[in-house]
Parts: C-alpha cells; structure tokens; sequence
C-alpha cells in the first residue's frame, strides 16, 4: 500500500507533532514498538508516552497492543490500512471559529494545522476507491516560461473529481482574499495554448463558468460533496477568445482584419485554428479576417508577428498596438 506524504509539519518540541510522529512511528514498525523505543523517538519520559497512546485510542486510531509473555515487554502499532480519525475534522474547525470569536487566537494556527493533515490524509484514501487508468492519460509540457508544473497529486485529484462529479476544495495562488481555500465545482481540464486549465463554478455550482490555471492551484482536497452537472461546451466557452484570457459575458466580439504581407504567413495562417475559424477577404490572400474580444494576448501577438502582419481593424487594435510600438522605440532610444 502506498503511503500518502505527510501533513504540514509543526515544532518537534510540539505535542502535537510528537503525536503526529508517533502514528508515523507505530505505522512503519509492523512488528510493533515496546514504550521504552517510543520514550527513546520522541524524547520523552515513559508517562508522557502512555498519555500519548491514550490520547490515539480517543482520537479513534485503531491502536494494537501485543501483551508482552515472560518476562516480554507490550508492543503497539497501528495497522497501515487504519484511517486517519478525519470525523474529527468539522470539530476541529467549529473550535477554531469560536477561539478567534472569544478573542483567544493562541491556538488557532495548531488547529488549523491538524484539520490540513487529516484533510490531505483523508484525500488519498477516497480517490484509491475510484477507477485509475493503468497508463498514462497525457502528457503536459508547460515550456521555459511556466510557474511551474502542476504537482501530480494536484492533477490526480482532479481527474477523480471531474470523473465523480464531486467538488473539491482548492487553494489558488490567484485568490488571496480566500487563502484558506474555496469550494470548486470541476467540469473538464483543457489544454489551451500551452496551459492546462481547470474549468468550473463556485457558489454552490451556480455561479458563471471560470477557468483556474492548474499550475497556480496549491492544494487540492477531494470533499464528499457530488453535484450535477449543467450544461457546458468547452467549444462555447472559448469561442471568440484569442488565447489564454477568457471572455467575459458581457464583452462583444468584433470583426479583426489583419493585412498579412509574408507568404509564410498565410500559411501559417490557413493552419491555424480560430474559433471561429478566420478567412482571407481577397484572392491575393493579403487581407485576414477573425471574429474575436480583443485582449491583451492577441496584441501581443499581432506585434510578435510585425511587421509582416499589421492591424487593418478595429481602430482600438490600431492604436494600442501604434502605441506599444511608439514605447518600445522610446524605451530603446533611451538605452541607446
């Protein structure tokens, strides 16, 4: 049985990590430990270790004590296959809530701590019950320019969740007034323009469809939430977006027409796959037409291509790319 990364770790000198570390202990001894081993682990005397042990049985951990035979000292251990005592979790955080209300914040980061571990204990052991493809599914290759590549057990989770329709908790590098985590209602995973996004809603699978990139979200917990699904096109919901930034209900998409002045170009062009897709306006294949919300993304990328493609219309497209062309020049006059 794989065994799931431990939690967030706190001060060694602490009780609670020390508790911590002692399920760690009786879990990866088999054969069991004897208190004198245990007293010797964690740096503490023997009473404290039977506090210890008392305070495993309480939390609901399923603690196996060997009598010891002649003369033999009790061994203990927990099973491998025991649960972590996760029924604890919606207590834990009910304390929390009425410490910081009484004005006695002290323990609030302990406590905050522990619900974490049991949730990302609890996390493993419900996805283990769902069907897992025995290959690989795909492949993702961020390129030089990512923050950095989704962890696995980020991507793992989500695929249990979208193939389960249950929600999941998700901490996002992007919300840092909900630092500690928001409900997230998961739909499909796409690949889109070198980035994997995750598409979904919040407010109680309600809300407008958002696309979170993958590679920003931290922390990824399976909750046992299941909801239906409402109708949802990934086509629909890129249609008339360049790239990576999504449009918003209430923008309209305008008519771009791009003078196209490289023969490289045009081929590059008629490949290319706009949604929906763009046409040449004349036989000589110089005039370029798509359908698109202009953003920041396709002005970045008219100017990547100049000069062998330029902005025909809309004037807005015009100027912003005139005017990033004026600053760059100066810029590079200064330095020059």
């Amino acid at each position: 049985m794989t065994r799931s990364a431990p939690g967030p770790k706190l001060p060694l000198h602490h009780k609670t990590a020390k508790v911590h570390h002692l399920v760690e202990l009786l879990r990866d001894h088999s054969a069991g430990m004897h208190i004198d081993q245990i007293s010797a682990a964690l740096s503490v005397d023997n009473r404290t270790v039977k506090r210890y042990l008392s305070d495993l049985r309480s939390l609901g951990y399923e603690l196996e004590q060997e009598k010891g035979k002649a003369g033999r000292r009790s061994l203990y251990r927990i099973p491998d296959n025991a649960k972590a005592p996760t029924h604890f979790i919606a207590a834990l955080k009910k304390i929390e809530a009425e410490l910081l209300a009484g004005g006695n914040p002290k323990y609030g980061p302990v406590i905050r701590r522990l619900a974490t571990y049991l949730e990302d204990r609890e996390a493993p052991a419900r996805e283990a019950t769902e069907p897992q493809a025995a290959h690989e599914i795909y492949h993702t290759d961020h390129g030089p320019f990512a923050e950095a590549n989704p962890l696995p057990n980020i991507l793992k989770s989500l695929e249990t969740a979208i193939a389960g329709c249950r929600a999941v908790k998700l901490t996002y590098s992007g919300y840092a007034a909900e630092k500690d985590g928001f409900i997230f209602f998961p739909y499909v995973l796409s690949l889109r323009v070198g980035t994997l996004y995750l598409i979904g809603r919040q407010d109680g699978n309600k809300g407008p469809f958002k696309n979170l990139s993958v590679k920003r979200i931290r922390r990824c917990v399976a909750t046992q939430e299941t909801f239906a699904r409402a109708a949802f096109n990934s086509a629909e919901f890129y249609k008339y977006t360049f790239g990576q930034w999504a449009r918003q209900p209430e923008e309209k998409p305008e008519s771009v027409v791009l003078s196209v002045r490289a023969k490289w170009l045009r081929k590059y062009l008629k490949e290319s796959h706009f949604n929906p897709d763009g046409r040449f306006l004349d036989a000589e294949e110089t005039l370029y037409e798509i359908k698109l919300v202009v953003k920041p993304d396709l002005v970045n990328w008219v100017l990547s291509l100049a000069p062998d493609l330029v902005p025909v219309k809309p004037e807005s497209l015009k100027n912003e790319v005139a005017g990033r062309v004026a600053k760059a020049l100066e810029a590079l006059g200064r330095e020059l």
